[in-house]
């Protein structure tokens, strides 16, 4: 199994296997479905999953991200059906025995929020935005992604290309 995690600005963190990213973007979606009507959580669950933040969608992908840990730190882990998620157990680096969803993925969630700083704060210094994009994090594969056209992933349908072996 490959690692992945997320690339922007100037870093990138590797946060663990994809089994891992498919569990915190299943969360992502389950925090999403307690949001009120109004609340597009698109920004996280299409583009960051899928595709890319554009620089306009860096502040609304950070409370997005603020608001999906308020509403995963309430959920009990032990409540959750992590194989239904896409956990496994045998390439994990996820303690699904902590209190809450959110204790679970708070590297996730932090790496996320993170990324996405540091990429705003990139552009701003060096007038130049580099995506927050969902990557393998694996050498070679990682020179090879990131180097993909951006073009590639705003056609892209169906599965992401982290998940694509």
């Amino acid at each position: 199994m490959f690692n992945v995690g997320f690339y922007g600005g100037s870093e990138i963190r590797e946060l663990g296997p994809a089994s891992d990213m498919q569990v915190f973007f299943g969360c992502t979606r389950l925090a999403a479905s307690y949001a009120t009507p109004d609340e597009d959580y698109s920004l996280l669950t299409d583009r960051l999953y899928r595709r890319y933040l554009r620089l306009n969608e860096l502040n609304p992908a950070t409370d997005l991200v603020s608001k999906a840990r308020k509403v995963l730190n309430t959920m009990p882990a032990d409540r959750v059906d992590w194989p239904k998620l896409g956990w496994d157990p045998l390439s994990t680096r996820l303690n699904i025995s902590s209190g809450s969803v959110g204790d679970v993925l708070v590297r996730y969630l932090d790496g996320a929020r993170d990324l996405i700083s540091n990429a705003r704060g990139f552009e701003k210094r060096f007038h130049s935005y580099k995506p927050v994009i969902t990557i393998v994090t694996d050498t070679p594969r990682f020179y090879i992604e990131k180097s993909r056209p951006l073009a590639d992933y705003d056609a892209l349908e169906g599965e992401p290309v982290w998940l694509r072996s």
